[in-house]
């Protein structure tokens, strides 16, 4: 497929089934809910949602997923929150187990079990989603669009349920220019990248903007480059800023980059999407979940150094040949992302364009949690060093950031006592 030969279809590509349609009871995104469903619970960011509803709320989390059987889904549940220093043995008993597939119809449940789970619960996050850079959207779709529908048949068969849609602010990275991008904007499938992930998401989106237009009660939460926690540093092993944090440590080279970019740590994201998924005004919203206030990779970097690490920063595409001649091609892991860093994308990604996520506005996002007490830490030297010590406590680096004084450290990094992962 040539060069965004797709990008055209993407909005002919959105479609509904007829059959879901409202019903006709009142939602209140304010109650109490005694049941929630949940998708993309063994993912990082739903972690996370499925810790934050079950601190915040007394309801039992119905979680989709992909095994063999309820006992196998449990306790890969458990896996995943407990990688990440999140699991409590008290949350077992409120863990419902849904044996499933995203890419299914009826997410693979008979239409009885379909039903009967309809029937129970009060309300649906959908964050699940299969996730790829480089793999095409027809093979992303069942799974993306199709799992998206499925979820609105959910919240619309027997009673009425509000459905919260995790979407993606990479469907806006094509956007050229530095105005624009608010939570507002009506959908326009020429800032979406030619990326089979961004596509689906896009798609996605739109399909819930239909249910929206039909008087379905949805919620839209737009996230972008998610980082670790900011009071442990525990993070996704895959997770991109990690991977860059790491890479370039280890081989000495980091990119001297002075756009803006956005780097937003995963427990704001969680908190703050759970926030507003209660309040009767988000009904019909779109979101930003990004951090309000950016940075550059060239200011992290100087972070690093006074930390004590030794990295020489260079402009980005010699950062990039740098990091060919020097990365370890088993250990690295920087290495495998090499072609990532000749296309465009990365660079937006990255934010060596001038027109990257500074370009999307926070404003009406900033307002709806004002008085909530949900904030996005700013990426300063606490949280910097936040995750350089924890990278070196569970081996991904060699050694813990030492530049900075053991009195400073105690202030920097409250989570210096927390277990080994």
């Amino acid at each position: 497929m040539a060069e965004n030969d797709f990008i055209p279809r993407l909005d002919r590509e959105a479609a509904l089934d007829p059959t879901i349609q409202p019903l006709p009871e009142t939602v209140d995104l304010a109650a109490e809910p005694g049941e929630i469903f949940l998708t993309g619970v063994t993912g990082f960011v739903g972690a996370y949602l499925l810790r934050d509803l079950l601190e915040t709320t007394r309801a039992r989390v119905h979680c989709l997923v992909r095994a063999y059987n309820p006992d196998q889904a449990v306790q890969r549940v458990r896996q995943n929150l407990d990688s990440y220093l999140i699991w409590q043995e008290a949350y077992q008993s409120r863990i419902v187990p849904v044996v499933g597939d995203l890419k299914l119809p009826l997410f693979g449940l008979t239409e009885a079990a379909f039903r009967d789970l309809a029937a129970r619960i009060d309300s649906i996050y959908h964050c699940g989603s299969k996730l790829s850079y480089i793999a095409p959207y027809e093979y992303l779709k069942a799974a993306n669009v199709g799992g998206t529908q499925e979820g609105l048949r959910l919240a619309t068969t027997l009673k009425a349920k509000p459905f919260h849609f995790v979407s993606s602010l990479g469907i806006l990275l094509a956007f050229k220019s530095l105005v624009g991008g608010q939570e507002s904007d009506e959908l326009d499938e020429t800032k979406c990248p030619d990326v089979g992930y961004f596509q689906t998401k896009y798609v996605a989106e739109k399909v819930v903007r239909l249910a929206r237009d039909r008087g379905i009660p949805v919620t839209i939460h737009r996230i972008g480059l998610i980082v670790g926690d900011s009071q442990t540093g525990v993070s996704n092993v895959d997770d991109f800023v990690a991977r860059v944090l790491i890479g370039c440590i280890q081989a000495g080279y980091a990119p001297d980059i002075r756009h803006l970019m956005d780097m937003t740590p995963v427990d704001f994201v969680s908190a703050a999407m759970v926030y507003l998924s209660r309040q009767p005004a988000s009904i019909g919203q779109v979101f930003h979940l990004l951090n309000p206030t950016p940075i550059h990779w060239s200011d992290i970097f100087d972070r690093v150094l006074e930390a004590g690490y030794p990295v020489r920063k260079v402009p980005f595409n010699e950062w990039v040949e740098a990091i060919e001649e020097h990365a370890n091609p088993d250990h690295n892991p920087l290495y495998p992302l090499l072609p990532f860093f000749h296309i465009d994308f990365a660079a937006r990604m990255l934010g060596v364009s001038s027109t990257a996520y500074q370009a999307l506005g926070t404003a009406f996002t900033q307002q709806a949690l004002a008085g909530s007490g949900v904030r996005c830490p700013a990426v300063d030297r606490r949280l910097i060093y936040t995750f350089l010590s924890r990278f070196a406590r569970n081996g991904r680096l060699e050694w813990e950031p030492v530049g900075w004084k053991a009195a400073d450290a105690a202030i920097l990094s409250p989570a210096r006592s927390s277990p080994i992962d």
